[in-house]
């Protein structure tokens, strides 16, 4: 009998719960349709049973506490099993909430774009820093053998989702989160199969910035009207902005040209270094002015962190060089939504300089 069953375990998110709740020294245990690599390879390195499919026996001998992710619903085999044998179970943004994020500081990372790569940033500059934070990523970051520990710090990252939590809670995980800082990276309508429109995902947000502590601060990216429109319905924390953009005035600004690959950070006007890393694009700097901004705000020296942001490896299929054969540089990306492949395409143009790009 496992401590712990986690049905959909290779997702990025569940499997980073399986991976703290092995820290926690939880048995561990778990489902899921699609077992591979790399999540497979990770959480059996970490002594985690796997079982392919959603067989109610893989729930014999009864678990102790079933964690249920949110690809899952009702007429799921292993889901019925859990209500007709009366298991306990939790959602997974509930189980973190409670188990993992009580009495941490916890820095959230909302935003349509680029939630992954600024959880990951955040987490590598506190690392450098010392303070040895928890995090959860969703995503393989060069820099972390994994995508998620406790850590020893006060501090615990986590990337703050705006999809729903289970099949019985259509709130959004964020709202679970209840962050001391926030990171609000940008807003424009997504997850269509579960939003009917962009002020559906605008009143998640609204329901975020109501758990956030009035002693906390809320990171928010300059000129974005649909954050403008959250924040309008109420605000009861001290709110900085922030900006890559040419001619976007923000407390937090980075200047760069279209690469991205060097660009300097200023904080209400005064200029605090200049910084050159493998990162491309303006929005990659976005995120960073973004993160740093989140590290100041928990006590640390921005300009320590710009200095260290120089190491920073990147994130798996992030505007990811994979080499160079015979002069072709090739790049892959995960963007999914228009925006994103536009500011890529821009990035990887801006990069070229001249070269031919021929985009899959």
């Amino acid at each position: 009998m496992s401590d712990l069953h986690i049905l959909g375990i290779c997702g990025t998110f569940m499997g980073g719960l399986a991976a703290l709740a092995r820290e926690q020294g939880l048995s561990v245990s778990g489902s899921d349709s699609g077992v591979f690599p790399p999540m497979s390879t990770q959480l059996e390195a970490l002594q985690i049973q796997l079982q392919e499919g959603y067989d109610p026996a893989h729930l014999n001998p009864p678990p102790g506490e079933v964690l249920i992710g949110n690809a899952l619903s009702r007429g799921n085999p292993a889901v019925e099993a859990v209500l007709n044998q009366g298991l306990r179970y939790r959602s997974g943004p509930q189980w973190l909430a409670e188990t993992v994020l009580a009495n941490r500081c916890t820095i959230g990372v909302a935003g349509t774009h680029g939630k992954t790569t600024t959880t990951a940033i955040v987490a590598f500059l506190l690392e450098r820093l010392g303070a040895d934070p928890g995090f959860l990523i969703g995503g393989v970051a060069h820099d972390f053998p994994r995508s998620a520990r406790l850590g020893s710090g006060e501090c615990f990252v986590v990337e703050a989702d705006e999809y729903d939590s289970a099949f019985f809670d259509k709130r959004s995980k964020f709202v679970h989160y209840r962050p001391q800082i926030a990171i609000l990276n940008n807003l424009e309508f997504d997850h269509a199969d579960i939003f009917d429109d962009l002020a559906a995902i605008e009143r998640q947000f609204h329901h975020l910035v109501r758990t956030i502590p009035g002693r906390g601060r809320i990171i928010v990216k300059a000129a974005d009207e649909a954050l403008q429109r959250v924040l309008a319905k109420g605000c009861w924390t001290a709110v900085e902005s922030f900006s890559a953009e040419p001619g976007v005035a923000a407390d937090w600004q980075g200047q760069s040209d279209a690469e991205g690959a060097r660009f300097a950070l200023i904080h209400r006007g005064q200029p605090l270094g200049e910084v050159s890393w493998q990162m491309r694009g303006r929005h990659n700097v976005s995120n960073a002015v973004a993160a740093i901004a989140a590290v100041a705000a928990a006590g640390h020296d921005p300009v320590e962190a710009l200095k260290h942001l120089a190491k920073f490896g990147g994130v798996r299929r992030r505007l990811e060089h994979l080499g160079t054969v015979r002069g072709v540089e090739v790049l892959e990306d995960f963007a999914h939504h228009p925006t994103a492949i536009a500011v890529t395409v821009e990035a990887a143009r801006a990069g070229a300089h001249g070269r031919l790009i021929v985009a899959l």
